[in-house]
């Protein structure tokens, strides 16, 4: 999957993103929301930051508001899409949730570097029955 990434890792952005990481190891998050309407979405590979004004200019911030979410592990060898696929129209409804859309975003976590085990996260709300 790191060749996905080679924007990141092979420029000079992942040393000035490491700067003012919370945390310098390999822990990444995928951060994923929607542009018009369903048809197009955005990815954006963060880490999680102490201080917002130390943030390089030019780089993009986010926020994850507190919510009730839905995690799910997957092993580095699980399809990406297929694991999004069964947490969304499975997993999830099985529980008697659904991933909430109008909250926006959905993530990917990586807590030993993109090529290793991931969980994805949505916030989540209780099915209409």
């Amino acid at each position: 999957m790191a060749t996905s990434y080679n924007d990141y890792f092979n420029t000079e952005k992942a040393a000035l993103i490491d700067n003012v990481a919370k945390n310098k190891a390999a822990e990444y998050y995928g951060l994923v929301w929607y542009l018009e309407g369903h048809e197009r979405y955005r990815y954006l590979l963060i880490k999680e930051t102490v201080n917002l004004s130390a943030i390089p200019a030019g780089a993009e911030t986010k926020g994850l508001p507190a919510a009730l979410y839905a995690v799910a592990s997957f092993g580095k060898d699980h399809d990406g899409v297929k694991a999004w696929t069964d947490f969304f129209f499975e997993a999830i409804p099985q529980e008697g949730y659904a991933p909430d859309y109008e909250h926006g975003f959905f993530f990917e976590y990586y807590p030993d570097g993109v090529d290793g085990n991931y969980e994805l996260w949505t916030h989540m709300m209780k099915a209409d029955v």
